[in-house]
């Protein structure tokens, strides 16, 4: 039999019980009758009729379910076709409200279009009635006996129907068109077509009419007289689809109450034939308890095919009983075992789980022990029952485990959480006074992703397994080499002097850069940038040491990779970069806290016909509540890529305070580069303008020109799906960076932000005043508005706006404020 530990233990409980059975009062052979089914064989013979009455559960189950499942079955099948009718009838319901409301809009807009003359209210009549003569075509198209598919869903997509809705449409008509209920609809439906195009011949006529023909009397009077004709129509187009809606609900209804009455007849016979049954087996098990007592001497058979060695004892601790498993592991035959004291057959060492048998032939066998007493019907304790369970797999496979958690599984060298124990082991022997002088290296391959990308990651999986194994060869015995994840190994260097630190970390430099890979046909080689900190009594945590080696190896590969850098607390490069992590820690818990405020800074209309709106921006607060610029937590967001969540943090709060400000508020948002890439910007969006209601033209988003320019086709598709929706787009701090009007032509934002290291020097450098003149002028010819930035005077003002510039941001328009102080600012105004 098998060893698996959880059928093991299980096995030798049973054990156990059978043997408390087999010296117990004859009342405890009632509980084989339950371990017969928990052992899956029989114990004892006369139980077969209680099997016999189990062995047909199967069918006795079929026979029960089978008229619930066709019941709810059926229910289904008409449920689902009835809620797919119910939903095709809602598509035609919502279709014919477009249709309604396109011949509606297209009767305005051609009234419109006979006192303004304007092309534009011609665009929109036609543009409204191409909705009813869309459906139009779609309809007769399905009258066709070989139906043009595409032609259909084009006509129900123009008709401003949905598109998951059209095959339901196409299917209710093309199948349901003679049923009375469909046919009353679909004749109103026909009867408005001889309306629909004379409506469109008179736009055409009228179009053609000079202005004095189109002010006659009579062509109004024919608009008025086919928006009369039609709208009767509509409603009893509406009304017929309606009707037919209730009818499939009553249906529904119907076959619901039928269900419901096949399922409590079903139950209730289930029920009758349950009650029945369980007489039944009661009294079968009376009889099988009454066999019970004469076939106790079965035990013994079962416990012979038990997996686990069982042994029991009487009063003095000699062996009365054994099984096959019993003499297999003690070595010696079942007549050299009975009446020998248990100490003499069944010499143990060790304790708990490292508990092991000695055989008779003195090998040592791995055990897990059990011991239970045995008692008389009187309660006198008469022996006890030992059982023995195989334990080698269970230990091989734990010590295996444990290996592998403290090794890395590619390159069979420590991982990370035991490099760090050790580490934090030797520290602690440090403080504690243990003297010597070691080193920890931290290294990180380069050009590692080279080979990834290139040769795939079986080839990176395989250089890495080089670069540990040359690891191990390099270094002496006592050092310890882990990999800490990805391309970045550790090295601990004990009793090692800090001198002899800095040459083993050039040995190692030197035998990675001499390691040549190949893969294939082609061949690679690589560096390794190294940080390296030295290790003496006055070393602080485990945390510290791992941080600075870290740094000292962020520092080599700043440097140019491929080199060594020593640690020292004055480090001034160093001192920055743990300056930034500082604040990358600052930034988390800010945004887990809440601990960032809003910001807004009025951008004014210089042109009339404009109208204001304002730049958001984000400050973060200090421990007490104090504020922190942006310089100080914004490069180490964007370094450490906290920007994406930095920036859904500002459009979250944004919408909500957007929600409450005056219809028309408009608010401008600024996007990283991070964010410009992250695939899922779009639904978040979308999904605060669902939750706050803000609607997407009060919203316009800034992106810089470099980060547009560097994510050119992620920035074109955000801005274009986010202006499908109504929102606009700004470029922000044009001319600082690559100043290109040919990327500027394929982004199609609404605005262009002159950076304000132009509009600085306009009044005194003719060429910062040209540069900004050409941006601006290019801009408007392009369809875009101008934002000059950091306006500080009235003078600068003048100036921008004698040049046609759009609108002004800057101190001397508005200083930033606190949204709070900004929102009771334009309450007073």
């Amino acid at each position: 039999m098998g060893s698996h530990p959880k059928r093991d233990t299980c096995s030798a409980n049973i054990g156990v019980k059978l043997i408390l059975l087999q010296f117990c009062c004859p009342l405890a052979t009632l509980w084989n009758c339950g371990l017969r089914a928990a052992l899956g064989f029989p114990i004892i013979e006369s139980f077969s009729p209680a099997v016999e009455i189990m062995a047909p559960r199967e069918e006795r189950y079929a026979a029960v379910v089978l008229p619930f499942a066709l019941a709810v079955a059926a229910l289904t099948l008409v449920a689902v076709f009835s809620l797919s009718m119910a939903a095709t009838l809602r598509a035609y319901v919502s279709g014919e409200s477009h249709w309604s409301k396109g011949q509606k809009a297209a009767i305005a807009s051609l009234q419109r279009y006979l006192v303004t003359a304007d092309e534009q209210d011609y665009a929109q009549f036609q543009s409204e009635l191409d909705v009813p003569l869309s459906d139009l075509r779609a309809r007769r198209e399905m009258d066709q006996p070989n139906m043009d598919w595409e032609v259909v869903r084009e006509g129900f997509l123009g008709g401003r129907n949905a598109d998951e809705d059209v095959r339901g449409m196409v299917w209710l008509y093309r199948y349901c068109k003679d049923i009375y209920l469909m046919a009353r609809a679909i004749s109103y439906w026909e009867h408005s077509d001889q309306h629909l195009l004379r409506l469109r011949d008179l736009g055409l006529e009228v179009h053609a009419m000079t202005p004095a023909e189109r002010r006659a009397p009579v062509v109004l009077l024919e608009i008025q007289e086919i928006d009369r004709r039609l709208t009767p129509l509509a409603i009893g187009f509406a009304a017929a689809i309606n009707d037919a809606a209730r009818q499939v609900s009553n249906a529904l209804l119907a076959v619901l109450l039928l269900a419901a009455t096949l399922l409590a007849w079903s139950g209730h016979g289930y029920l009758r034939r349950s009650f029945a049954r369980r007489e039944r087996l009661l009294q079968q098990l009376r009889q099988s308890e009454a066999e019970a007592f004469a076939e106790k001497e079965l035990v013994q058979v079962t416990l012979g095919s038990i997996a686990d060695a069982v042994i029991t004892t009487d009063s003095a601790l000699r062996v009365s009983y054994c099984n096959r498993n019993a003499e297999q592991m003690l070595g010696m035959p079942q007549s050299s075992i009975l009446g020998r004291p248990l100490e003499e057959v069944c010499r143990m060492e060790g304790e708990d789980k490292a508990l092991h048998l000695v055989a008779a032939d003195g090998s040592r066998l791995p055990v897990d022990r059990s011991l239970a007493p045995i008692h008389a019907p009187d309660g006198t304790a008469i022996g006890q029952v030992i059982v023995l369970h195989d334990a080698s797999e269970a230990r091989r496979h734990a010590a295996q485990l444990s290996y592998q958690a403290t090794h890395d599984e590619l390159t069979d060298i420590l991982n990370r959480r035991e490099f760090e124990r050790r580490l934090c082991e030797l520290l602690t022997a440090l403080r504690q006074g243990s003297g010597g002088e070691h080193a920890v290296l931290y290294l990180d391959l380069d050009r590692f992703k080279i080979v990834n990308d290139t040769s795939g990651h079986a080839a990176g999986d395989e250089l890495i397994k080089q670069v540990s194994q040359l690891l191990q060869a390099t270094l002496r015995e006592r050092d310890i080499v882990g990999r800490l994840g990805g391309d970045e190994f550790g090295i601990m260097l004990t009793q090692c002097s800090h001198g002899d630190a800095l040459r083993v970390a050039e040995k190692v430099r030197k035998a990675v850069v001499d390691l040549h890979f190949a893969w294939g046909v082609r061949s690679y080689r690589i560096g390794v940038s190294v940080g390296v900190v030295l290790l003496d009594s006055r070393s602080s945590s485990l945390k510290e040491v791992m941080k600075s080696a870290d740094a000292a190896c962020y520092m080599a590969k700043e440097k140019g990779r491929n080199r060594i850098h020593l640690y020292s607390d004055d480090d001034a490069e160093l001192s920055v970069r743990q300056t930034e992590m500082e604040a990358v820690s600052r930034i988390r818990a800010a945004l887990e806290n809440d601990r960032f405020c809003l910001h807004l800074q009025t951008i004014a209309p210089l042109r009339p016909g404009l109208r204001p709106h304002a730049e958001v921006l984000v400050r973060m607060l200090d421990d007490d509540g104090g504020l922190v610029p942006p310089m100080a937590f914004i490069p180490a967001a964007e370094r450490y890529d906290l920007m994406p969540l930095l920036d859904r943090w500002v459009i979250f709060h944004a919408f909500a305070a957007l929600a409450e400000q005056p219809p028309g508020t408009s608010w401008a948002i600024n996007l990283s580069g991070a964010s410009v890439c992250d695939e899922g910007l779009l639904e978040f969006v979308l999904e605060q303008q669902r939750v706050t209601g803000v609607p997407l033209e009060n919203v316009c988003f800034e992106i810089t020109e470099t980060v547009a320019v560097a994510n050119l086709a992620q920035a074109a598709t955000l801005i274009q799906d986010l202006q499908a929706q109504g929102a606009r787009f700004a470029l922000d701090d044009f001319g600082a960076g690559m100043s290109s009007f040919a990327y500027l032509k394929h982004l199609p934002v609404d605005y262009v932000k002159i950076d304000g290291s132009f509009i600085r020097g306009i009044l005194h450098n003719p060429t910062e005043r040209a540069m900004v003149e050409s941006i601006n002028q290019i801009a408007h010819v392009m369809g875009k508005q101008t934002i000059a930035e950091f306006v500080e005077d009235d003078a600068v003002l003048a100036c921008l706006r004698a040049m046609g510039v759009d609108f002004a941001q800057g101190y001397g328009v508005g200083r930033p404020q606190p949204l709070h102080v900004a929102q009771a600012a334009d309450a007073v105004s």
